[in-house]
């Protein structure tokens, strides 16, 4: 299965010896190199999130409360936009 993604990012990863051997068995099970392997690792996380992170979303509102505020509490819109802002 050829694949049609452009991988422009690299990232280098400090691993013990006991997560490069996880690494490497996981490589194995899976019957990828190690960069496919943390992909599909990415992946699996991905779909298995509760909620799933793409979905997560900014709640509509929230709460500023400043330090040393005494109380204070100032309601925020965290995302979109109300009716009456067109």
């Amino acid at each position: 299965m050829s694949e049609s993604v452009t991988r422009d990012y690299s990232l280098t990863v400090r691993l013990s010896p006991e997560e490069k051997a996880a690494l490497e068995a996981l490589a194995e099970r899976f019957d990828l190199d190690k960069s496919a392997t943390v992909r599909h690792a990415l992946t699996l996380v991905l779909h298995n999130e509760t909620p799933p992170v793409a979905a997560s979303a900014l709640p509509s509102s929230g709460q500023f409360v400043p330090l040393n505020g005494d109380g204070i509490t100032i309601p925020v819109r965290l995302s979109g936009k109300d009716p009456h802002d067109g």
